[in-house]
């Protein structure tokens, strides 16, 4: 009997297309995977690209427009061909876009073959993401305002948080805590304003993330210097950042611009760390307050928060050991593959 074939796209080499990829092949499925940001064609890459940039410095085209968009060799044009010619010839039984930039609108209309999307960021454009949603056969979001939507209008969607890679993400034995708060993630007002209330609390910070020096409003640059570590840590360097913090700080990127939870709650919590979250409305599907990871409300009272935990206040080693068990119990990339395995590839 000849395996099934799943066909899996994102933007980019993101660690997510990874985690997929290792749980489908070890679930005997063959798996091809598309990034569609490196489909570009020559002619996008060295001409195009910087035509377009220079028309829009010199205002002369709006930021969302392509000038090349009617050339076969434009950005969109030729990755949509491209996702065609690896449908032709991977030939799959199941076609699963994980989705943030959408694209192959066209490919994914006429397609006979079972298609799903998941979406896993935040969207403010509803009338693009009903529109694509459209396309598929299920469409999975993490965010549940957006499946509510969805359904309402007989768009078949389902509820799918983020999970987490427990070969990735997991306790390291004898680590020392020498961090008191770790924040990891890009620059955005409310992630600066949480971060600027746990540095009344401590000065012990680690800090990763794009975007802080240039954006920064609060911080002074003496102060933002004093605790930023790098733009970017990702894998084993971040689990093992993880591990050495008392405390992970987290803030959604757009604070209630959606009910979904992002992917850093369940890395960190599948880490075995203590986990201090704002609290997205679908937090509480999964997790609770003080049993799995704690929740604060509002920057002001992070300080007292943070003070309290690290004095001793709080029974650290409880809550660590039973949100890691929650997320071990069917939020891991496992279970979703396991799932999308049982209803779509199979006999």
């Amino acid at each position: 009997m000849s395996k099934k074939k799943i066909l899996i796209t994102f933007v980019d080499s993101f660690s997510i297309v990874d985690h997929l990829k290792k749980e489908f092949t070890e679930l005997s499925i063959d798996v091809d995977v598309y990034i569609t940001n490196n489909s570009g064609h020559w002619l996008h890459r060295y001409f195009f690209k910087r035509i377009n940039k220079l028309a829009k410095a010199f205002g002369l085209l709006p930021t969302h427009i392509d000038l090349f968009w009617w050339c076969p060799f434009s950005f969109e044009k030729f990755r949509d061909r491209e996702f065609a010619l690896r449908i032709e010839k991977f030939k799959p039984d199941l076609i699963f876009c994980i989705h943030g930039q959408q694209f192959g609108e066209t490919i994914l209309n006429v397609t006979k073959i079972t298609k799903i999307g998941w979406y896993v960021e935040p969207n403010p454009d509803y009338n693009e993401l009903i529109r694509h949603a459209r396309l598929f056969d299920l469409y999975l979001s993490y965010d549940s305002r957006s499946v509510e939507l969805l359904n309402g209008l007989n768009i078949r969607s389902e509820y799918q948080s983020h999970v987490a890679s427990p070969s990735d993400f997991y306790v390291i034995p004898g680590s020392t805590k020498e961090i008191d708060v770790l924040l990891y993630g890009a620059w955005s007002p409310w992630r600066e304003a949480v971060l600027f209330a746990a540095y009344q609390a401590t000065k012990n910070i680690a800090l990763y993330g794009n975007g802080w020096f240039k954006n920064c409003t609060i911080f002074s640059k003496k102060d933002l210097l004093s605790i930023h570590r790098g733009k970017e840590i990702i894998g084993s360097d971040l689990n093992q950042v993880i591990n050495k913090s008392h405390i992970v700080l987290n803030a959604q990127r757009l604070k209630k611009s959606t009910t979904g939870l992002d992917t850093r709650a369940f890395d960190v919590l599948a880490s075995g760390a203590l986990l201090l979250t704002d609290a997205p409305t679908d937090l509480f599907r999964h997790f609770r307050d003080k049993e799995d990871l704690l929740v604060y409300e509002d920057s002001e009272e992070l300080p007292k928060l943070i003070k309290y935990i690290l004095e001793g206040g709080v029974e650290i080693d409880k809550i660590r050991r039973t949100g890691r068990e929650k997320v071990l119990q069917g939020l891991t990339y496992r279970d979703l593959c396991q799932k999308i395995s049982q209803k779509f590839l199979t006999d």
